[in-house]
């Protein structure tokens, strides 16, 4: 007897269904207790991979599992059967999943877990897993099984990219799945991006673009469109290289220090772009020279150099985005031009340098010093000028003293001359010495006032000290005139008198001393300052 005919000879399945509830509510109103089957609540499983259905029967004592019973729930509350498993009789797998459907090995009663090969989107949908059990009865456990469709990306390639155009797509990334995919872009390039995505009836796509202003630091720069689904064990990456055509300025070297009769002359000319520029070269007014060969951007010189081989070449560059065109004039020298020892000039240039700062520090030292001599010498200069002016004031101070002590003294001998008894008497005579010694004394303490006077003035500039000493000088001599016409006017009219009296007196080394006479008048010998 087949499986699939083992239940449904007796009743059709909707009387089945009606039987089967009624035995579980005379089992439960009996008390008696059954096992539970256990199952999973959702299932998910990636397309084309396969999946395990697990269905598991915890009996109770005395209980006894019959077989299991598969199937799947339609949309419209159909079922479909899938599959019946028995320990005694075997498995049973219905047409519709011949051959993607399988029991886990070994069979057991209580294990009814089923394998699901090459999931399909088609396989979504609701399971139930029933057990068929003595004497407890039926019992079912539903399954939601989900299929992730995990995307198939692919990166389009935009237009092409060319310098100085404006804003241009550079590539697109598009991916389909269940649910719908994650797109970002990982790059070092700046630009913008736009997302959009559509629905499908089991599945959804999302495309991105990205925009750049294209730029020669782009090319070759890597951007890459990273996809994340579910259905992924790691994120899909999918890279692309930029390629921006440019072409850069041209330029072109090797020209410099030609001379006749030079081997190996070569002209380069350098310019990048991408792709790659062709060269061409042309002499103005008249073609290449016959020796010469074209290497890529190189124009090389076969033999030595003459002077036929100068003049005026130009070097175009061109590709797919421009031409760039240089040009550049070649002298051809008689003699090879001396080589200059870069290390001979670094040592020359050194020891110049170290010349000029040791020639600036002995002029600095030279100058600083001949200032410091031109202070000295002024300062000594004031400090004499200072002494001499203080010594000439001391001096007119002296002499002013001198002459007024002479005038006294003159006046004394002539008077003495009038009454010669007079100097007989011992009295006159002491008088007469002491007035004597109160003039030296007078006389004495005006010199030393002079010398007081003397060092306050050497404190005081120059044009001072000569304006008082001066006016001082017109003062004393004013005092003393007004003096000596008070105390001796006879004198100063008699002027005979005073010229008799100079001849009892002779002046020595400044100061004024008596002549010794034989006539014994006495005359006081102390000297006088003149």
């Amino acid at each position: 007897m087949s499986p699939g005919h083992w239940r449904s000879p007796l009743w059709p399945p909707r009387i089945w269904r009606h039987v089967r509830t009624l035995l579980l509510l005379f089992l439960n109103c009996t008390g008696s207790s059954a096992g539970t089957v256990k199952t999973e609540k959702s299932v998910t499983a990636v397309l084309g991979l396969d999946v395990t259905l697990t269905c598991y029967y915890e009996a109770q004592e005395g209980e006894k599992v019959s077989q299991v019973v598969w199937s799947k729930k339609g949309p419209g509350g159909q079922s479909v059967q899938i599959a019946i498993l028995n320990a005694e009789f075997g498995s049973f797998v219905y047409k519709e999943f011949e051959g993607r459907v399988t029991e886990k090995s070994p069979l057991q009663p209580e294990d009814g877990t089923i394998i699901l090969k090459n999931a399909v989107q088609a396989d979504e949908g609701t399971y139930q897993c029933q057990m068929n059990t003595f004497p407890a009865g039926n019992f079912e456990a539903d399954l939601v099984l989900n299929v992730l469709v995990p995307p198939l990306p692919t990166l389009n390639t935009g237009p092409s990219l060319v310098e100085g155009v404006g804003k241009t797509l550079v590539a697109s990334c598009t991916a389909e799945g269940n649910p719908a995919p994650s797109l970002i872009w990982q790059t070092e390039v700046v630009g913008t991006n736009f997302s959009r995505t559509h629905q499908h009836a089991r599945s959804a796509s999302v495309t991105s673009e990205f925009f750049v202003v294209p730029s020669r630091n782009m090319n070759g720069k890597a951007l890459t469109c990273v996809i994340s689904h579910p259905g992924f064990q790691e994120e899909k990456k999918i890279t692309q290289l930029l390629s921006v055509k440019y072409l850069a300025e041209a330029s072109i070297q090797g020209h410099e220090g030609w001379f006749a009769g030079k081997d190996g002359a070569a002209l380069q000319c350098m310019c990048d772009g991408n792709p790659p520029p062709v060269y061409k070269w042309s002499r103005e007014n008249g073609s290449l020279p016959k020796e010469v060969t074209l290497d890529g951007n190189k124009l090389v010189f076969a033999g030595p150099l003459s002077a036929e081989e100068a003049g005026r070449y130009t070097c175009q560059a061109s590709n797919d985005v421009g031409s760039r065109q240089v040009s550049v004039s070649i002298y051809i020298a008689e003699n090879e031009p001396r080589k200059v020892d870069l290390m001979s000039v670094s040592l020359v240039s050194v020891a110049v340098v170290t010349a000029i700062l040791l020639v600036i520090l002995v002029i600095t030292v030279v100058l600083v010093n001949r200032h410091h001599k031109r202070k000295t010498k002024r300062l000594s200069e004031k400090i004499e000028e200072l002494s001499t002016l203080s010594r000439q004031t001391s001096r007119r101070r002296l002499s002013t003293s001198a002459s007024t002590d002479t005038r006294m003294q003159l006046e004394e001998s002539l008077h003495m001359r009038n009454h010669p008894d007079s100097l007989r008497d011992p009295s006159i005579s002491s008088i007469m010495e002491e007035d004597v010694d109160r003039r030296s004394y007078s006389t004495l303490t005006t010199v030393r006032e002079t010398e007081t006077q003397t060092e306050l003035l050497s404190t005081v500039p120059d044009e001072e000290v000569m304006e008082e000493s001066e006016s001082e000088q017109d003062v004393m001599e004013e005092k003393e005139l007004e003096q000596n016409e008070r105390d001796s006017p006879g004198v100063i009219e008699n002027q005979p008198f005073i010229k008799q009296g100079m001849t009892h007196f002779y002046q020595e080394n400044g100061t004024l001393r008596a002549k010794p006479t034989t006539n014994g008048i006495y005359i006081n010998g102390r000297g006088h300052l003149v």
